[in-house]
């Protein structure tokens, strides 16, 4: 079948502002963050999309989503509001486990919004997408409770309400503790696995240098020195400090080049006309593992699913085209938890690696007989490119949640990412190896002490680098807060991408 996109233009605009104008005032008094109008606007011209260019299978995908997300509204949600009117008021007392994404500080309380909430009440459980809990505010309390925490709180509640289907609780007297789920033999002993790990790190590096190394190799935050963690805040390098995409590029390019590495000392498998594919799925299939072993955190799971895709498609001879690896990488974790979407993670990784790949055509491509300083230059340029295309999609978001606005950001990440990519990722890597097989040996041994005192001289030296950077270039960091609404962010968003492709459009023509 086919379509012809003139000639359903009209229909497809009539239809979504008829989708939008029911939408709006079948929801106006029951809209959560989620604003399901925004939404099925962009499954709405996803679908379109698909029937242009006769892409069933994501067309499929995109119809399932859209049919899950509108049971979760029109079922599944009025039919948990009615449970919680009837079950719960003031003065119960409840038990609940939920991850914290946000946490707010007023004059007499904390206030906490929890995502993947589940909430109960003797033998009754419900599942809400997230929730607002309000605590007495005490010193002791505040530094307990950071983003991303799985926080389990038991307690008698002193105000329930509901507001735009999002439930707010108040608790007088409570207790809280990490959020304990029932947890299998595997997950057991990758847990033993990671505590030896840690404790031989321990043993070998300084406070500071621990407060590096752990949250670069298995990702886990270290207490032992906050200061370390403050300057990468206040420099917005904090992440770095976070397995994301850009660790699990480098990861997955340091463990491509070994494998090739290794592959040519034989000329065997050098000549085997399979050898470029075994080399990217065993690469894979590290980066996998290295994914259990850190505990899937989701930021590095979805650039592993996004990688995944795209490997997939080289292998099996498909058009690469990164930004549907990129959209459908978003529907396919918006479709396991709607929520998601307003995870600032989510945004910023999502908006980073769309104008990263929205401006592809203008970084320039070295080749196999540029001379070494022409490529080098290159890769500068390249640098320079994917840098200020990351700024120019996450800054409304960074100064509207945060409040702040950075430009040392800019030279920063150039800086602090090669090394990154050179130096400190390869050496942490490297001592996690050597601590993995000297599990079970004392940790006197030479070659480990060497890898780790070599270890920590490069991260301390990598964060010297960042101190003296700030202190030089702290001028280029001021307050500043947006105040945008849904349709401000839109605009923005849509002028630059817009001017991006005409932009990129032309230099094709021109190359």
């Amino acid at each position: 079948m086919l379509f012809k996109w003139h000639k359903i233009g009209l229909l497809e605009f009539a239809s979504l502002l008829a989708v939008l104008i029911w939408i709006f005032f079948r929801y106006q008094h029951t809209l959560n963050q989620l604003h399901p109008e925004w939404i099925l606007m962009a499954v709405a011209l996803g679908v379109f999309w698909c029937l242009r260019y006769n892409l069933y299978l994501p067309l499929f995908l995109l119809l399932l989503i859209a049919a899950i997300l509108l049971h979760q509204w029109l079922v599944v949600l009025p039919s948990s509001v009615n449970w919680l009117k009837q079950e719960i008021s003031a003065e119960s007392t409840i038990m609940l486990n939920g991850r914290i994404q946000q946490r707010i500080l007023k004059e007499d309380t904390v206030r906490l919004q929890l995502s993947s909430v589940e909430l109960s009440k003797g033998d009754k459980k419900l599942r809400l997408p997230e929730a607002i809990l309000h605590f007495p505010k005490k010193r002791r309390r505040i530094f307990n409770f950071y983003h991303g925490r799985q926080l389990q709180v038991i307690g008698q509640l002193s105000e329930v309400s509901i507001d735009k289907n999002r439930l707010n609780l108040g608790f007088t007297d409570f207790r809280y503790r990490n959020a304990i789920y029932p947890q299998t033999e595997l997950f057991r002993k990758r847990n033993s696995w990671v505590r030896q790990l840690t404790d031989r790190a321990e043993f070998h590096l300084s406070s500071k240098a621990l407060a590096l190394y752990l949250p670069l190799t298995l990702a886990k935050r270290s207490f032992g020195s906050r200061s370390t963690a403050k300057v990468f805040q206040e420099t917005g390098m904090a992440h770095l400090l976070a397995i994301s995409g850009l660790h699990i590029g480098l990861i997955y390019g340091i463990i491509l080049g070994l494998v090739r590495g290794f592959g040519r000392l034989s000329i065997r498998f050098l000549e085997h006309p399979r050898f470029y594919a075994f080399s990217q799925l065993i690469s894979l299939s590290g980066i996998w593992l290295y994914l259990l072993l850190i505990g899937m955190p989701t930021p590095a799971f979805r650039a592993v699913f996004m990688l995944s895709l795209l490997v997939a498609g080289r292998l099996l001879g498909q058009v690469h085209q990164p930004l549907y690896a990129l959209f459908a990488t978003a529907f396919f974790f918006i479709f396991l938890n709607p929520a998601v979407i307003y995870e600032v993670s989510f945004q910023l990784s999502f908006l980073a690696v769309l104008f990263i790949l929205w401006f592809l055509p203008l970084y320039p491509h070295p080749g196999e007989n540029d001379v070494l300083w022409k490529r080098l230059v290159k890769y500068g340029l390249i640098s320079v490119g994917i840098t200020s295309a990351v700024m120019l999609g996450t800054w409304p978001v960074v100064a509207s949640i945060f409040g702040r606005l950075s430009l040392e950001t800019f030279w920063l990440n150039l800086i602090m990412v090669f090394l990154l990519g050179m130096l400190v990722l390869p050496s942490c890597l490297l001592s996690l190896l050597v601590s993995a097989l000297s599990l079970g040996d004392p940790p006197f041994g030479l070659l480990e002490n060497s890898i780790f005192s070599l270890t920590e001289q490069v991260v301390q030296g990598w964060f010297n680098v960042l101190k003296f950077l700030h202190h030089w270039g702290d001028w280029a960091s001021f307050p500043l807060t947006l105040d945008w609404g849904t349709p401000q962010f839109i605009l923005y968003y849509t002028i630059i991408l817009g001017l991006g492709k005409l932009l990129t459009d032309r230099f094709r023509k021109i190359s």
